[in-house]
C-alpha cells in the first residue's frame, strides 16, 4: 500500500513515538494522557456528544482504530462517532486501544467538566490540547456562545491539511548524524505500587505572575524553574532514604523532559512530534544547593535544545524503526521485546517526568465560560509519579498522578514552593 493523499483517509501509519506506545501498552501502562476544562455551568452531556461528533470530523486522523498488520500495528479510519462517558474516580484507566472499532480516546463528562484523555498512538500534549479547545469552542457555540474570531482552536468548517497527518519525525531525520550513548540508570522512588488502576492525582494551584516573578530572580524559565525544585524534591528524598549510608549508594537524579519539536521545525502535524530532554545532578558528587541545580538545569537547557543536538535525538529514534531486521521482525515478536527495551533502555533512565504544556488562551467570549484547564500524564509503574503543567489565566495548575502509597514527592515539590512565599492551594482526588 502507497501512502498518499487517497491511502491517508483510510488508514496510515504509526508516527515514530506512536509505535513504541502502541507496543507497550498494557493495563499498566496504558500510554494515556488526559486533559480536561472546567466550566461554569454544568455540561449538557446531549449537547457535548453533539459537539463531539462535529468535532471529531474535523480531526480525522483521531476518528480511527489501532489495528494489528504483520510488521506493525497501524491506524484505519472508523466511520462511527466515539461516546460520551461518565467521568471515573481515577483517570487514565487502560483503554483498550486494539480491540477492533475502539477509539484511541475517550471522552468524559462530570458536573461542570469535559475531560479528554488520549492514547500516544494518535497525538501527543500538544495535538490534544487543540482538540480539547475546540471541542469545548463547539459546544459553547450550541449552547449559545457567539465567537467572532476562532483562535487557539481549529474552525471545524475548515478541511483538515494534509500536513496534519504527517510523520514529522521522518520529514526531519538526518541518516547521517552519530549515534547518542544512553545515561546510566537514574534514582527511582522506592515506594509501593497501589493496585491496577488506582491513580492518585494531586493539583497545586499557583498564581501565575508571583512564579513567573519568583523564575526571573534565577533568570530561568517557568519550566526550568519547575524542574529544579522537582530535582531538589527529588534530591530531598533520596538523601533522606539513604541517611547514614556510604554516597555509593546514591544514584543519578534525572527528569525527563517532552519538548514540542513544533517550535524547533516547521510542522503541523497533530500527531505526535515531542522528544524528551533529561535534565539531571549527580549526587554522589555530594548534596547540590537549590542555585546549583537551578544553573545546571539553565545551561543543560540551553545545550540540549540547539536544533543539531535534537536532530541527532530524531535521528537515533527513527534509525531504530528503519532497522532492516526489525522491520522484518514479526509484531507478536516486536510486542514481546517491546516493553522489555521500553522499560530497560527507556524509563530506568530517569527518576521523574515534567510536561508543561503552557498557557491556554481562547477568545474573551470563551474563555469567560470557563473556569480551569489541567493536564495529567498517564500512569507509569516505573517512576511511579508523573507531572503535568498547564495555565490558564492567572493560574497555574501542577498535577502530580501517582500509582504508589506514598505522596512524599508532591508535599516536598509544594513545600518548597511555599518556602519561596509563593500560595499553593492543594486538591486531590
Amino acid at each position: 500500500m502507497n501512502e498518499n493523499k487517497e491511502s491517508f483517509r483510510e488508514w496510515f501509519r504509526l508516527d515514530n513515538a506512536a509505535i513504541i506506545f502502541s507496543l507497550v501498552s498494557s493495563s499498566r501502562i496504558p500510554a494515556l494522557f488526559r486533559l480536561s476544562a472546567t466550566l461554569k455551568e454544568p455540561i449538557n452531556v446531549n449537547l457535548l456528544q453533539t459537539a463531539l461528533n462535529r468535532t471529531i470530523v474535523r480531526f480525522p486522523y483521531f476518528r480511527v482504530n489501532l489495528r494489528p498488520g504483520l510488521f506493525w500495528y497501524y491506524l484505519r479510519k472508523l466511520k462511527t462517532f466515539p461516546r460520551v462517558e461518565a467521568d471515573s474516580k481515577y483517570p487514565c484507566k487502560e483503554l483498550r486501544v486494539r480491540k477492533r472499532g475502539t477509539f484511541p480516546l475517550r471522552v468524559r463528562a462530570f458536573k461542570n467538566r469535559i475531560a479528554v484523555e488520549f492514547h500516544h498512538s494518535i497525538t501527543d500534549g500538544t495535538g490534544g490540547i487543540i482538540f480539547l479547545k475546540t471541542l469545548v469552542v463547539e459546544y459553547l457555540k450550541l449552547r449559545g456562545v457567539e465567537v467572532s474570531k476562532i483562535e487557539g482552536a481549529f474552525d471545524i468548517s475548515d478541511e483538515p491539511n494534509f500536513e496534519e497527518y504527517e510523520d514529522s519525525y521522518k520529514k526531519f531525520y538526518d541518516k547521517d548524524l552519530p549515534s547518542i550513548k544512553l545515561p546510566p540508570k537514574a534514582f527511582r522512588l522506592p515506594y509501593k505500587l497501589e493496585k491496577e488502576g488506582v491513580y492518585h492525582v494531586t493539583t497545586g494551584i499557583i498564581p501565575v505572575k508571583e512564579f513567573i516573578k519568583k523564575a526571573k530572580e534565577y533568570n530561568v524559565t517557568v519550566t526550568e524553574f519547575l524542574v529544579a525544585i522537582y530535582l531538589d524534591s527529588l534530591q530531598e528524598i533520596q538523601f533522606n532514604l539513604l541517611k547514614n549510608k556510604s554516597k555509593r549508594k546514591l544514584k543519578p537524579i534525572r527528569v525527563s523532559i517532552p519538548i514540542n519539536l513544533r517550535r524547533i521545525y516547521p510542522s503541523k502535524t497533530m500527531r505526535n512530534f515531542s522528544l524528551f530532554v533529561t535534565p539531571g545532578i549527580d549526587p554522589r558528587l555530594g548534596k547540590f544547593t537549590f542555585n546549583e541545580i537551578v544553573k545546571e538545569v539553565y545551561h543543560f537547557m540551553r545545550t540540549e535544545l540547539n536544533d543539531k543536538y535534537i536532530s541527532q535525538s530524531i535521528r537515533q529514534n527513527v534509525r531504530a524503526e528503519l532497522n532492516p531486521i526489525l522491520r522484518i521482525m514479526p509484531l507478536f515478536v516486536k510486542k514481546l521485546f517491546g516493553r522489555l527495551i521500553y522499560m530497560s533502555y527507556g524509563e530506568k533512565r530517569y527518576s521523574g517526568s515534567l510536561s508543561n504544556l503552557g498557557l491556554v488562551k481562547l477568545p474573551s467570549e470563551i474563555e469567560e465560560h470557563i473556569e480551569d484547564f489541567q493536564f495529567l500524564p498517564g500512569t507509569n509503574p516505573t517512576r511511579k509519579v508523573s507531572c503535568g503543567v498547564v495555565s490558564f489565566k492567572d493560574k497555574m495548575y501542577i498535577n502530580f498522578g501517582n500509582v504508589s502509597d506514598c505522596k512524599e514527592l508532591e508535599k516536598t515539590f509544594f513545600r518548597k514552593i511555599v518556602k519561596m512565599g509563593i500560595p499553593v492551594k492543594v486538591e486531590s482526588n
